[in-house]
């Protein structure tokens, strides 16, 4: 059995345990319907047959196994108008995602903040939130995330983190708390099968600020003295149910950057060799006086120019933040 079949062996099993306390009390049809192809993946994977079409009797696409492992046809074997209502559903997906996003460019309580999201696909993995204060001299909280995995499987996952912390942030708890809180929730609605890193910022006054991070990238901080990354991290949400995190207590002053990322910055990479954390922090320093829209802008072009035309393999996010001079 492969590392892939082992994987999705565990994370359907679990989803049929899920289903089957479902449909022992109440029968929906499309409930039994899912257990019944749930099972036959399942049948599937135990006789070696799953990933063949049913159709050709070709392997299928391991990525679209991974993100559907109740996939029996492989797309060429799809009919005209199961393509088109495929690429319906994927257009619809797409139009909510981007529909939870902030607005990409604003300033708030003194703080500006500005992204880039560029999705591999049609959907996207990588997550990014800015929460309003709750009330005035409240905090506010910038989030930036990236589920394991591509595709339509992790986009669901990302809108489930999204409500996550949309939920547990007005609880006011200490980051360390949330993630914590969120870990939990996180890890019992995957199975353990995925995770997600993740970085939060709560933006008090004057400057202020904390930081937590699962697992994520470290932040660049750019400033007179050159660029250098903000260090300190627990595990990625989702591993461990009792991963404990912690924060840290910082100042972003005038004429700072602090430049978030996902891994689809860094890890780019051309003839095997990676972008690097390197090749990042010398973009940010070159850029780091520039608006936000021109800053975000130079940074994905030092990337596209070392890619030399070598596709982009992930999704990608770049966030910035500044504090505005009083």
């Amino acid at each position: 059995m492969t590392p892939l079949e082992t994987r999705t062996l565990e994370r359907l099993i679990a989803r049929r345990d899920h289903l089957a306390d479902l449909t022992s009390s109440r029968r929906e049809g499309q409930w039994v319907d899912l257990m019944r192809r749930v099972d036959a993946a399942i049948g599937a994977i135990e006789i070696g047959t799953w990933g063949t079409c049913a159709v050709c009797h070709d392997p299928m696409n391991a990525d679209r196994m991974a993100q559907d492992p109740l996939l029996t046809v492989c797309l060429e074997c799809l009919s005209e108008a199961e393509r088109r209502g495929l690429e319906r559903d994927l257009q619809s997906a797409g139009k909510v995602q981007r529909s939870l996003l902030p607005p990409p460019h604003l300033v708030q309580n003194g703080w500006e903040v500005a992204y880039h999201w560029e999705p591999r696909g049609v959907v996207s993995g990588d997550h990014v939130d800015l929460i309003p204060a709750a009330s005035p001299g409240e905090p506010l909280h910038l989030l930036l995330g990236d589920v394991s995995g591509k595709g339509v499987a992790a986009s669901l996952l990302q809108a489930h983190l999204h409500a996550l912390f949309r939920a547990l942030v007005p609880t006011g708890q200490p980051l360390p708390d949330l993630f914590g809180r969120a870990n939990e929730l996180f890890a019992d609605a995957t199975s353990s099968v995925s995770y997600a890193t993740l970085v939060a910022l709560r933006l008090a006054s004057e400057g202020r600020f904390s930081i937590a991070n699962a697992g994520h990238p470290r932040p660049l901080l750019a400033d007179g003295r050159g660029v250098r990354p903000i260090e300190g991290g627990g595990l990625p949400l989702g591993l461990f149910c009792d991963s404990v995190y912690a924060e840290r207590e910082l100042t972003l002053r005038p004429g700072q950057t602090l430049l978030l990322y996902t891994d689809g910055w860094t890890e780019g990479s051309r003839d095997d060799r990676e972008f690097g954390i390197g090749r990042a922090a010398a973009a940010l320093r070159r850029s780091a006086g520039l608006p936000f829209p021109d800053l975000l802008a130079a940074c994905r072009a030092d990337l596209e120019r070392y890619l030399a035309g070598t596709p982009c393999g992930d999704d990608l996010t770049l966030v910035a933040l500044r504090r505005q001079a009083a």
